[in-house]
């Protein structure tokens, strides 16, 4: 399981750029949240626009890497991308992710650079719900292949993430814990689907527990307390 933030993303033979806040929390079973949501004009403002967001499978043996989109929120025929991974040439403590994915405006499938570095996963202190001062990864998804609806929710530590398409209707969230604050705080709620995210706080977890929101049935797929 781990917490990735990227650094930029480079579509050669163009210049690097990030024009997103993008975190992937991974679950120990592999499956994954990818969220890429467009940086605001004003620092102080709020995640209100999402660029990309999916949730899949990563699949393959470092360095080479394959991630399936099971849930996508630009079609409603996920593809996967792969890419290979070495240490980045020229900054400290990031990987280097060079492959190929479909480029948003053009369509076309293009080679692409993205460099990723690691957040340490923190336990989580005094009012963050159950687990507190341990470290805690969970997935739970609803619907499967093939259905209208389809979600995942995706806790690694001090982050959780979730998604939910339904037909062409595309929700998101992103939710930190304030150590300061000592209170799990919104980053991004788009759209209007409920989700679990709460639940991985509030809720005493075991795999293949079922947790209901709004009516909607969530599987636990995987859990890690450590």
């Amino acid at each position: 399981m781990s917490i990735s933030e990227r650094v930029y993303i480079r579509w050669l033979p163009d210049e690097p750029s990030e024009p997103t806040s993008t975190i992937v929390t991974t679950a120990p079973n592999r499956q994954f949240v990818d969220l890429r949501l467009l940086k605001p004009g004003s620092p102080s403002s709020s995640y209100t626009e999402l660029d990309w967001g999916f949730g899949g499978r990563s699949v393959g043996e470092s360095p080479y890497g394959e991630w399936i989109h099971d849930i996508d929120s630009r079609t409603t025929e996920p593809e996967a991308d792969s890419g290979v991974s070495s240490p980045h040439p020229t900054l400290p403590d990031v990987s280097l992710e060079r492959g190929t994915m479909r480029h948003p405006d053009s369509g076309e499938m293009r080679e692409y650079e993205e460099a990723w570095k690691h957040i340490d996963v923190f336990p989580i202190g005094p009012g963050g719900g159950v687990h507190e001062g341990q470290r805690v990864s969970v997935l739970l998804e609803t619907g499967q292949a093939g259905d209208r609806r389809r979600g995942m929710v995706c806790r690694v530590g001090q982050f959780v993430q979730g998604i939910v398409r339904d037909g062409d209707d595309v929700s998101v969230q992103r939710w930190a814990w304030a150590e300061d604050e000592r209170e799990w705080k919104p980053v991004a709620l788009i759209g209007h689907a409920a989700m679990a995210c709460d639940a991985t706080w509030k809720d005493e977890l075991n795999e293949g527990d079922i947790i209901v929101r709004d009516g909607v049935d969530w599987t636990v797929k995987a859990l890690r307390v450590w």
